[in-house]
């Protein structure tokens, strides 16, 4: 990865931006107001810099970074780079620091830009951002219906029921399930343009229906930055993650739960139906279990298969075909 000379650390927050432009001796730090018309009057101030020779680097804060290091990578072209807190925190931790503040934190990212390889930005398609919205708000929008069917149960239980209030939950519950259909649709309308083979390829694989299809396509920009499957499961947090020190310190292994939480957990529904219906996983999710293995660790096995499967449809364009291999190796006719 490219160094260099200079290094823009922001911590993000919802109102402000701390900044912290470090050259590998000082720090120059700034604080400016959490958008873009900040943001532009800020590096029109300073002409002196040549932006596009330094790299911004930023924690992932939610939704709080995702306009800054747009803006900064997609319209401005210039290098940015999005770190996970959790490795600021430890790097904090290896250097002793104890002080905390927006300016301590924002040269902190500075200086583990500075001296850290970091991945850039993935940059994705607005459609990506679109289906990602609309997704999230139906599973919100199910857990609401689940509160309202709850809520209602428990009204009929009651001795005296009040019908305004019956009325008044089933009339939300029915208004609820309106929407949830509603954006099912946009979703639909959005893929047909965005993304209609890949979803068609990803549908092909038994286990993923259309909901994780298009959470795939959306949250994965259609696989398009990623160069291997093993780049796509760490992505998602499905890689192992194995623990041993010595010769006496063993610990099961796991995985690294810190990729996609949202993709992690679909494909870890996806995987019970994968594990009875999808060949390839149905044997290995057998194979684990005959070798002792906890169900939940079969299962996250099976979801990570999914996601490899997933990967190898999308490049390659050729539909999901349990004898795939075996017609490679000219073992079966091509007609099985």
């Amino acid at each position: 990865m490219k160094s260099y000379e200079k290094v823009m650390g922001i911590d993000v927050s919802k109102k402000s931006l701390h900044l912290s432009l470090f050259d590998g001796v000082r720090h120059r730090q700034y604080q400016i107001g959490n958008d873009i018309p900040s943001l532009k009057e800020f590096l029109s101030q300073h002409p002196e810099e040549d932006f596009s020779q330094i790299l911004f680097v930023m924690e992932s804060t939610g939704v709080y970074h995702l306009r800054i290091a747009l803006f900064l990578s997609k319209d401005l072209g210039y290098q940015v780079s999005v770190v996970n807190p959790f490795v600021i925190k430890k790097y904090a931790e290896m250097l002793l620091k104890r002080a905390k503040t927006d300016k301590v934190d924002a040269r902190l990212i500075a200086q583990y830009g500075y001296n850290n390889p970091s991945s850039p930005f993935l940059v994705r398609d607005e459609e990506s951002y679109e289906l990602d919205q609309l997704l999230k708000g139906i599973e919100d929008l199910k857990l609401e219906i689940v509160t309202l069917k709850n809520q209602i149960e428990a009204l009929t239980h009651q001795p005296y029921i009040n019908q305004l209030m019956l009325s008044t939950y089933q009339e939300l519950l029915s208004q609820l399930k309106k929407k949830v259909k509603e954006l099912e649709k946009e979703i639909k309308k959005i893929i047909a343009n965005y993304a209609p083979e890949e979803f068609l390829l990803l549908k092909s694989i038994p286990g993923i229906g259309d909901r994780v299809a298009a959470a795939l396509v959306a949250m994965l920009n259609r696989f398009e930055p990623f160069d291997n499957a093993k780049e796509v499961c760490s992505f998602c947090g499905l890689s192992p993650n194995p623990y041993q020190s010595g010769e006496t310190v063993k610990k099961k292994k796991g995985i690294v739960k810190k990729g996609n939480r949202y993709l992690r957990k679909l494909l870890y529904v996806a995987a019970l139906s994968a594990s009875r219906y999808n060949p390839d996983c149905k044997r290995l999710y057998q194979r684990l279990l005959s070798q002792g293995k906890p169900k939940k660790v079969a299962l996250v096995a099976v979801a990570n298969k999914l996601l490899r499967q997933a990967f190898a449809v999308i490049k390659s364009g050729i539909p999901y075909d349990p004898y795939y291999l075996e017609k490679k190796m000219n073992l079966l006719p091509q007609s099985a």
